[in-house]
């Protein structure tokens, strides 16, 4: 197995890179937990973008790691950390017959990775019903969106696998190398100030309803389903993100992302 190592290290490396997982950095402070969240929307959209520009290899920058994200933003307990990870493991193997338990699966060729969003593409929102008190408004400058994932990464030995579960069925779809699916945390800023437990921070959870093909050109489109604390589908997330390469002297890159989030969810993204 040594000789599949070096080329699996190098193959994760550029997928992460290029589809924008990376460690989260706290430029913008702590908004604290939010599990308490009372009302979650029921009814409306919201649009959410990045469009951050900046150098992936900036020397100045130390990334913490999605552990991190996992303490400090949203205050897990090392058992709540374990649960939301059972949780993750759960859903991939009722969506797509693949059991990550041990961490890989199909002889090591899918992998459970870990990662958060980095923070530099500025992700956004510009419009979120949180509660009657916005009204719908759209914030001038948008509400910073945390996002942090498990990943279940097809290709870790350059081959397809085939995946089941409610997704490929019972004779299964085969997908290519490069081939990922999510289950994630969204947190967003409700408010300027970063108070623990503030009452219009907001928390969903994420769940790829469709594998997202071709992950490592950075330029890929997403169907994702939006539950509340209590697992309910309450949502849907339809999205696209493009890799930009801006000037490759100087390492700049932008990861555009559009994200239109509706609620309550359409009946595509209903069990």
């Amino acid at each position: 197995m040594k000789k599949f190592f070096m080329p699996l290290l190098a193959t994760l490396a550029v997928t992460l890179y290029l589809i924008g997982f990376s460690p989260l950095a706290f430029a913008d402070g702590i908004p604290g937990r939010n599990d308490e969240n009372p009302n979650p929307p029921t009814g409306g959209t919201a649009l959410l973008m990045a469009n951050g520009i900046y150098n992936p290899a900036d020397p100045s920058f130390t990334p913490p790691t999605p552990d991190e994200f996992d303490t400090l933003i949203m205050g897990r307990s090392e058992t709540e950390k374990l649960e939301r990870k059972q949780l993750a493991i759960g859903y991939f193997q009722a969506r797509y017959g693949i059991d990550l338990t041990s961490g890989s699966a199909d002889f090591g060729n899918i992998l459970l990775m870990e990662s958060v969003f980095d923070p530099r593409n500025n992700y956004r929102a510009y419009h979120l019903p949180i509660s009657a008190r916005d009204k719908g408004k759209i914030a001038k400058n948008g509400r910073i969106v945390y996002d942090r994932q498990f990943v279940m990464f097809v290709g870790a030995l350059g081959l397809s696998s085939t995946l089941t579960g409610s997704w490929g069925g019972a004779l299964g779809i085969t997908v290519p190398p490069g081939t990922v699916a999510v289950d994630g945390d969204y947190l967003v800023q409700g408010s300027n100030h970063f108070r623990i437990n503030h009452p219009r921070n907001l928390y969903l959870r994420f769940q790829s309803v469709d594998p997202i093909f071709n992950a490592a050109s950075g330029d890929i489109k997403f169907n994702c389903v939006l539950l509340n604390k209590h697992g309910e589908i309450i949502g849907a997330a339809i999205g696209r993100q493009e890799f930009v390469a801006l000037d490759i002297g100087n390492n700049l890159f932008q990861m555009a992302v559009q994200n239109i989030w509706q609620f309550p969810a359409p009946e595509w993204a209903l069990p």
